[in-house]
């Protein structure tokens, strides 16, 4: 179960690294807290582009992995099924992107961003033990 969970289809998180080899996580809505407007998160293509966003962090022990918000709780605190590629991109970049909206698997991913329903935020990386 654990590379079906891993690879988005069994409504968990799943990773990815996008063409520049920068690490994204994809989370399903019900997977993690609200992306909050206020907090950072945008609708805009361009905020790919954007740097982390002040006050978030993604610790990670791999398989582990927590992004908290502002205020210190947990947005994001799960096991990821990634390959080592995957972290170590994520160690290069010191930060992560995620990738949220009304999606359940990666089935749904496509048609919920070709409907604009997608919510970024970039945040920094620091790992606590791992690769």
């Amino acid at each position: 179960m654990e590379i079906i969970a891993g690879a988005g289809l069994a409504g968990r998180a799943w990773p990815e690294l996008l063409p520049d080899r920068r690490p994204a996580l994809v989370v399903p809505a019900w997977a993690a807290g609200p992306a909050v407007a206020g907090e950072g998160w945008s609708r805009q293509a361009g905020g790919l582009e954007d740097g982390p966003a002040p006050g978030w962090s993604a610790a990670a022990a791999p398989p582990r992995l927590t992004v908290r918000r502002p205020a210190g709780q947990p947005w994001f605190d799960a096991r990821v099924t990634a390959g080592r590629e995957w972290w170590r991109a994520l160690r290069a970049h010191g930060a992560l992107l995620l990738v949220t909206g009304p999606f359940t698997d990666v089935f749904d991913l496509r048609p919920a961003a070709e409907a604009g329903a997608l919510t970024l935020l970039t945040v920094d990386a620091a790992f606590t033990s791992g690769p």
